[in-house]
């Protein structure tokens, strides 16, 4: 018995999962530029160090 699961809910609007679509793709952007950000500072801080240490 499928109870839980009712017939034809499933899918829903082509609109909201184009919209969706389109925030999980401008929050995958967001997270890359972070990421990329992150990544430059964590390098300054390295060569920092080292310039430091020399």
């Amino acid at each position: 018995m499928r109870l839980m699961f009712p017939p034809f809910s499933f899918p829903p609007s082509r609109h909201k999962t184009g919209a969706r679509h389109m925030r999980e793709r401008h929050t995958a952007q967001i997270l890359m530029i972070f990421g990329i950000v992150l990544a430059f500072v964590e390098l300054y801080v390295v060569i920092a160090n080292l310039w430091q240490l020399s």
